[in-house]
């Protein structure tokens, strides 16, 4: 090995021109190639972009894929809410309030006191009766001894009277005076002194007016010092624990509702849906022609107040197994019931038979099949022909990051670009 004369090592050798030559050509293709790529990615975005700008006029729509479900006819009938127990309370001797113990709204039981009343005037008759109770009371154990006494008196004279000791009619006075008769009119002396006695003593009880069933004191008309009546009812109590709801039905549906059958009930001044059965069914109409249908509601948090609307939801009649579209989906079009169905960019025309309706949704008798793709939002803003963008397909959101490929996959290859 040859050394440099200045360092004494070996030459290193140096790339021959033909190694450079190879070098510069890989180099070169290298950035011809990202060159290509780079130019590619830009003019196929400046395809797409050119595609959309020429494609200005698409409607955007939402589909949904169809599907066999159930439907069912469905009528709405609104009515009242009416508590199904409530009790007026009723005053039976005119007298001015001297207390009141309760304010409405309060939850109260049967036989509380709400209010109470000058009892003065009773308190005399109570004690005169309550007297002359007493002194029949007396009277009447004393009569009972008396008359065990004649009993003993007649079985002897009976005796007497065998042996000729008395006459027929002392025989005769003694069998009166141990007689029932004498013995009922004992006791009903009695009784009559007891009925004035409880009579003065319910209405000196009556004098503290109490709830007559348990519920809620809706009405209280009552202050201290004010004169109350029988001719008005001062206070009103409420049993809101369940209610009720009656509605009218017409006579063309009256034969496909049956007691027992479910429904769903709405009362939106409560914010309460629940759902409930048919508790009873008329079977005549009203004066209006109408029959009546009844519904309850359980309510122990009472919500739901007596005199708010509510809303009877009932089916009348139902289908399994059907294809069904929302109902706005169906369009009256030149003489026709007609759905559009998303297929290669373009809204598709169909002409559908249409069945039983719930209200919310239709039944596709014929004109569709399942797994079409149905345009629910924009059919309004098409045509037969009309080229569309599906933004969503069964309320999802259709990607939209190339092409409109994945869209199509989403709704069976019926979306395409």
């Amino acid at each position: 090995m040859k050394r440099s004369e200045q360092g004494g090592s070996p030459d290193l050798k140096k790339p021959t021109g033909k190694k450079k030559m190879i070098i510069t050509v890989i180099v070169i293709l290298l950035v011809l190639l990202i060159g290509v790529r780079i130019y590619g990615a830009a003019q196929s975005a400046a395809e797409k972009k050119a595609a959309e700008q020429n494609r200005q006029n698409y409607v955007p729509v939402e589909a949904l894929t169809l599907h066999k479900q159930s439907i069912s006819s469905a009528i709405t009938l609104s009515g009242k809410v009416e508590a199904d127990k409530e009790a007026s309370v009723v005053i039976g001797t005119p007298a001015k309030v001297t207390a009141v113990y309760a304010k409405v709204g309060d939850r109260v039981s049967k036989g509380q006191v709400l209010f109470s009343l000058d009892k003065t005037d009773l308190m005399s008759s109570y004690n005169q009766a309550s007297a002359a109770y007493q002194l029949a009371q007396a009277g009447y154990e004393t009569n009972m001894a008396n008359y065990e006494n004649s009993k003993k008196n007649y079985e002897n004279m009976k005796q007497l009277y065998e042996i000729g000791a008395v006459s027929k009619s002392e025989l005769d006075q003694a069998a009166v005076a141990a007689s029932d008769a004498v013995l009922e009119t004992y006791k009903g002396q009695l009784a009559q002194a007891k009925a004035a006695y409880d009579a003065a003593q319910k209405a000196l009880s009556d004098m503290d007016v109490k709830a007559p069933i348990d519920g809620i004191l809706t009405a209280l008309d009552v202050k201290i010092g004010s004169m109350v009546t029988s001719a008005v009812s001062p206070a009103r109590v409420v049993d809101l624990s369940k209610v009720f709801v009656t509605v009218s039905i017409s006579e063309q549906e009256i034969n496909r509702v049956h007691s027992g059958q479910s429904v769903q009930i709405e009362v939106p001044a409560a914010l309460v849906k629940v759902k409930g059965v048919i508790d009873s069914v008329s079977i005549a109409a009203n004066a209006q022609g109408k029959y009546t249908l009844k519904t309850y509601i359980d309510n122990k948090d009472s919500m739901i107040k007596p005199g708010m609307f509510a809303n009877v939801t009932l089916n009348i009649a139902g289908k399994d197994n059907v294809l069904a579209v929302p109902t706005d989906a169906v369009i009256f079009h030149g003489g026709k019931d007609v759905v559009y169905v998303a297929k290669d960019n373009a809204a598709a025309e169909m002409e559908v038979t249409t069945g039983l309706e719930s209200g919310t949704e239709t039944e596709i008798v014929s004109g569709l099949t399942e797994g079409d793709i149905v345009i629910i939002k924009g059919q309004n803003f098409v045509q037969d022909g009309t080229e569309i963008k599906v933004v969503t397909v069964d309320g999802k959101q259709v990607a939209q990051e190339t092409t409109d490929t994945a869209a199509s996959a989403q709704t069976g290859g019926g979306v395409q670009k």
